[in-house]
């Protein structure tokens, strides 16, 4: 994987922002490029996606991050917490996602944010991670859709009721009608007003 390393360099990348977009570790990135690593089919899409930016990506100039280094971010920050201060900080990094792939204008710039993310350990971020995707999708009208959105294991069976503290029949009610219809159709329900009050 010699070749990583002279796409890092053409783009302008250090391996530390290489392998935040990447959503692994710089030594991972290190030991791609020095061939003493070969990487798994996911990280090796992730680099396709990478190699096809052009040298003035809006990726350049910023730390906003991609699906898998926000998929990282995500379950650190919630591993200790519980309950509404779990959804909260979820509904913070949706936030910061939407922000940052708001910010994206050309294809390869999205694609290379939207690629598959390491398993979180947590199905209900994994099924949200991927109906995002499926959201940002569709509301860019992009012509490619990422494969790994279709896998069946990102669905859940139980509903999650984003940011409802309480099971009030007014806020799941509000949650059925003004939510967003990639993440409904996965069994998760967030009022869009939740995520501008945040």
């Amino acid at each position: 994987m010699h070749s990583a390393r002279a796409q890092r360099e053409r783009l302008g990348f250090s391996q530390a922002h290489t392998a935040f977009l990447l959503g692994t570790r710089q030594s991972n990135v290190s030991a791609y490029e020095s061939g003493t690593l070969e990487a798994g089919h996911i990280v090796t899409a992730r680099l396709d996606a990478l190699n096809a930016l052009e040298v003035n990506t809006a990726h350049c100039g910023t730390w906003a991050g991609t699906v898998p280094s926000h998929a990282i971010e995500l379950a650190r920050s919630i591993k200790p917490l519980g309950g509404i201060e779990r959804d909260l900080a979820v509904i913070r990094e949706i936030i910061a996602m939407n922000d940052a792939f708001n910010a994206l204008e050309a294809e390869a710039d999205r694609a290379l944010f939207l690629t598959q993310p390491t398993p979180t350990g947590y199905t209900d971020i994994d099924s949200l991670l991927a109906g995002l995707t499926v959201h940002w999708c569709r509301m860019t009208r992009m012509t490619r859709v990422p494969a790994w959105i279709r896998d069946r294991r990102l669905y859940l069976v139980s509903p999650w009721w984003v940011g409802n503290g309480s099971n009030a029949p007014k806020a799941r009610s509000r949650a059925l009608a003004n939510g967003i219809p990639a993440l409904r159709a996965r069994g998760i329900f967030l009022d869009r007003a939740t995520l501008q009050s945040v």
